[in-house]
């Protein structure tokens, strides 16, 4: 089917596939669609250099200089199959692997985990306009960031790529038009999450009772460069130099003896351990889909409780690295787990 030609959003296409050269984009096809609502703001972006001299009433020359990075921030309702989605969020981790096979079914558990760095982790993302496929032949996610809307777990997903092309030689209409996706189905719901948290030192945080949470932010955050260098259009694959930030805010609808306590653990400054396990429909016989998020240590870095006619509660905290595997958390740096149908690396 030729690219569309009409500008509806609805019948466009986007995709991405993990690459190998910086910068040297390869064709997506087959599972390497992406359901996303927008793009978040893919744009090509060069500054205009006006030659303004002597004996120049009015400019007489002008140029466009190297290529900005490249940033977009593609917004999608998470999946338990995320599929090439699920692929980009593990380069931002760096870490995922073969996932472990669930007794003898169909179901697979993926961990994805926190890495040193994520140098040689990148993609080539294609999004269609009308009449036009936008390529970014390299393109690295530094940053996601998880909110509810409308009853569903939103993501959005932060990438600097190198330049934005609309001629590509590698990604044409044959290549968008074998775009596959993992799954249709099977979003992720509010309702289906159970928050859990204890001290970083206790029992198994899965073990407590779950709080009862009006709205919770989570973002991960690995702050990327973007230079350019002599004889070259556009950046360099950027590097994470800076430390990562771990954030996560939770929202009580109701203030109780449940949440107040959480201020004296503020003041004490008793590191917690926090998980966020959302839980869907079966996904093969004795296991469901499952996405949880593990954060094996976490402090409290801000508490609130203002008035109101029904007076609420917040705290936000902030993840950190444990000193050893906690007690039910197999890993010290926060990480993710999904079960879904998927038996191959989210990184392979």
């Amino acid at each position: 089917m030729p690219t569309p030609t009409t500008p509806i959003k609805r019948v466009l296409a986007a995709g991405a596939k993990k690459a190998a050269t910086w910068g040297t984009a390869v064709a997506v096809g087959a599972s390497d669609g992406m359901l996303i609502e927008t793009d978040g703001g893919l744009e090509r972006k060069q500054p205009y250099i006006p030659a303004k001299e002597l004996d120049t009433p009015v400019t007489m020359e002008g140029d466009l200089g190297p290529v900005d990075p490249v940033d977009f921030a593609p917004v999608f309702a998470m999946r338990y199959s995320p599929g090439a989605l699920g692929m980009l969020i593990a380069q931002l981790f760096g870490t995922a692997g073969t996932p472990a096979q669930q007794g003898e079914t169909a179901a697979y558990k993926h961990t994805v985990q926190w890495a040193d760095s994520i140098m040689g982790k990148f993609s080539t993302v294609v999004c269609e306009r009308p009449g036009k496929i936008f390529e970014v032949a390299g393109a690295k996610p530094h940053k996601l960031a998880f909110s509810v809307a409308d009853g569903l777990l939103k993501g959005t997903l932060s990438i600097r790529g190198n330049t934005l092309i609309d001629n590509s030689g590698v990604n044409g209409a044959t290549q968008v038009d074998a775009l596959t996706y993992a799954d249709r189905g099977n979003r992720v719901f509010f309702k289906q999450i159970a928050v859990k948290m204890n001290a970083e030192s206790g029992g198994d945080v899965a073990s407590e009772t779950a709080l009862e949470v009006k709205t919770t932010n989570v973002e991960y955050d690995r702050p990327i460069d973007g230079e350019i260098v002599g004889g070259a259009l556009n950046i360099l694959e950027p590097a994470d130099g800076p430390h990562p930030n771990f954030k996560i805010k939770l929202e009580f609808p109701r203030s109780n003896s449940i949440n107040q306590a959480f201020f004296s653990t503020f003041l004490a400054e008793t590191e917690q351990k926090l998980l966020l396990a959302f839980t869907g429909a079966e996904a093969a016989t004795g296991y469901n889909y499952s996405l949880k998020l593990f954060f094996p240590r976490v402090r409290i870095v801000a508490y609130n409780c203002p008035l109101g006619d029904v007076v609420p509660a917040s705290i936000e905290l902030v993840g950190e690295e444990a000193a050893a595997n906690p007690t039910g958390m197999d890993h010290a740096r926060p990480y993710i787990e999904l079960v879904n149908l998927r038996a191959t690396d989210y990184l392979a």
